[in-house]
C-alpha cells in the first residue's frame, strides 16, 4: 500500500477503515505478504523461514537482524543461561515493585549504568516499555519535551499519553534547537524542558553530532535523554554506544538503550543518577507494573557484556570491517545508500517498489526489511540491511549478487 493511498483510508471511519485495510491484507498474503515471516531459530547469519504458501522451511542469508553481534546464538552466552536456569528457574514471579526483583537485577542494572557513566538504572522488558517508563515517570503537563523528528514511535506515543506538551526539532540542524527553547521560555519561564534524541538512527544508521546537542541542552538547564537502542554494542570503540563513540560518556542526565540488539537477549534500560532513576523506581506505572525480566534473560546479557570486555579482537571491530565491505560493495553496483559506522546501511529507492522489491529478494534467499511510511516521510523509502559481526565475506558476497540480479530486473540499476 503506497503512502498515500494509506493517508486516504485513514480518513475513513472505522468500519470502512477496517474493512478496507483487512482487504488489502488478504490480496498481500496472495502476492506474498512478508509481515511475520515464520523463522526457525538460533538467530544468525542464516536461517529457515517458513514458505510463504506452504508448510516447508528454506534456508535464506539473514540481512534483517538487530543481533548485530552474534550473541544470540553464541556458545557462551548460552552456557551462561543453561546455568542460571538451574539456579534461578524461569520468571521472576512479579513486578519489580513487589516480589520481581534480585540481587541479579541490581548487579546488572548497576552494569548498564557504569556504561554510559551513570549511578543506577531500571530495567525495562522492552525498549518500548522503556520509553514509556521515562516520559511518563518523570514528566507531567506543567512541563515541556522537546523530541527529535526521528523519535521512535513509542516516545511519541507516550508523550500523548501524558498529555505533556511538546515541540520537535531536526537533529541534523542543531542551530533549530535554541530557537525553538527561547520560544518556550518566554511562555513559560518556569517550566521544566527536557529534550531527546537518537544516537543511532533506527531508519538509517546515522549519528548526530551529539556533543552539540548537549553543550546547547547543559548550557540552558535542559533535562537530556538520549535513546541509544541501537548504539549499544554497534559502535564505541569498546561497545558503549554512541557515548563512548563521541566521547561524551557521563554526560547526558539518561541513556535509554535496549539489550535485544547487539547484545542479542531480550529487555531494555534507563541509567542515569540515583535521584532520576529513584522516581521512575517509584513512580513509574510501566515499571512498577510490569514483570521484572527472568533470570536466564539476565544471564545472557551479562554474558553478552562479558564477551564485550574479553574478546579480542572485539565483534564491535569486526562489524565495523563488515559495514566497510557490504558499502563499498553496494556503491561498486551503483547504489545510493548512507555511509556511516553503525550495523545499519540504508538502501534508497524511488516510492512505490520497497514491497515488491523485498518479496523478489526473499523469494531469491534474502531476508532484509523496508522502510516505508509511515516509518519514513513520503518519497523517501528504502531498504534496510542490517549487518552483523557474524557475517562472512561470502555471505555478503551472495547478498550483493542476490540485490544486483533482483535490482536489475526491476530496472533499478
Amino acid at each position: 500500500m503506497d503512502s498515500r493511498t494509506l493517508i486516504e483510508l485513514e480518513r475513513l471511519p472505522f468500519l470502512e477503515r477496517l474493512k478496507s485495510k483487512y482487504s488489502w491484507y488478504l490480496n498481500e498474503v496472495e502476492s506474498g505478504y512478508l509481515g511475520g515471516r515464520e523463522g526457525v531459530g538460533p538467530v544468525d547469519s542464516k536461517m529457515e523461514y517458513k514458505d510463504l504458501h506452504t508448510d516447508e522451511y528454506n534456508e535464506v542469508l539473514v540481512f534483517g537482524s538487530n543481533s548485530y553481534l552474534g550473541m544470540s546464538n553464541d556458545p557462551y552466552v548460552k552456557q551462561k543461561v543453561c546455568e542460571a536456569v538451574e539456579k534461578y528457574g524461569i520468571g521472576s514471579g512479579g513486578s519489580p515493585a513487589f516480589s520481581g526483583y534480585t540481587t541479579e537485577h541490581k548487579k546488572l542494572e548497576l552494569r548498564l549504568a557504569k556504561l554510559a557513566g551513570h549511578e543506577d538504572a531500571v530495567l525495562l522488558p522492552g525498549g518500548y516499555m522503556a520509553n514509556l517508563c521515562w516520559v511518563s515517570g518523570l514528566m507531567n503537563k506543567n512541563d515541556v519535551i522537546i523530541y527529535d523528528k526521528n523519535s521512535h514511535a513509542s516516545v511519541i506515543n507516550a508523550i500523548k499519553m501524558t498529555g505533556v506538551p511538546f515541540y520537535t526539532f531536526d537533529p541534523e540542524d542543531m542551530t533549530t534547537l535554541e530557537p525553538i527553547i527561547d520560544r518556550i521560555k518566554a511562555r513559560k519561564p518556569d517550566t521544566q524542558i527536557f529534550a531527546t534524541v537518537e544516537g543511532v538512527r533506527s531508519v538509517d544508521g546515522a549519528m548526530i553530532d551529539l556533543s552539540s546537542f548537549v553543550e546547547i541542552c547543559k548550557r540552558r538547564n535542559i533535562i537530556t535523554i538520549l535513546d541509544d537502542a541501537h548504539g549499544l554494542g554497534s559502535v564505541g570503540k569498546t561497545g558503549k554506544g554512541t557515548l563512548e563513540h563521541q566521547g561524551l560518556i557521563g554526560q547526558v542526565d539518561l541513556r535509554m538503550s535496549t539489550c535485544s540488539k547487539s547484545l542479542g537477549a531480550q529487555g531494555a534500560f534507563i541509567s542515569g543518577s540515583k535521584e532520576l532513576i529513584f522516581l521512575l523506581r517509584n513512580f513509574s506505572y510501566p515499571y512498577i507494573f510490569t514483570s521484572g525480566l527472568a533470570q536466564p534473560t539476565i544471564a545472557a546479557i551479562n554474558a553478552a557484556l562479558d564477551l564485550l570486555e574479553i574478546e579480542k579482537p572485539n565483534r564491535v571491530q569486526v562489524l565495523h570491517e563488515n559495514v566497510t565491505y557490504m558499502q563499498d560493495r553496494l556503491e561498486e553496483i551503483g547504489l545510493k545508500i548512507k555511509r556511516g559506522v553503525s550495523g545499519i546501511i540504508p538502501v534508497y529507492l524511488k516510492d512505490g517498489i520497497a514491497q515488491e522489491l523485498n518479496k523478489k529478494l526473499y523469494k531469491r534467499g534474502l531476508f532484509a526489511n523496508i522502510m516505508e511510511y509511515p516509518m519514513v516521510p513520503p518519497g523517501l523509502e528504502r531498504l534496510r540491511l542490517s549487518i552483523m559481526s557474524t557475517h562472512t565475506k561470502k555471505e555478503m558476497d551472495q547478498a550483493i549478487e542476490i540485490i544486483k540480479d533482483v535490482m536489475k530486473e526491476m530496472g533499478v540499476i
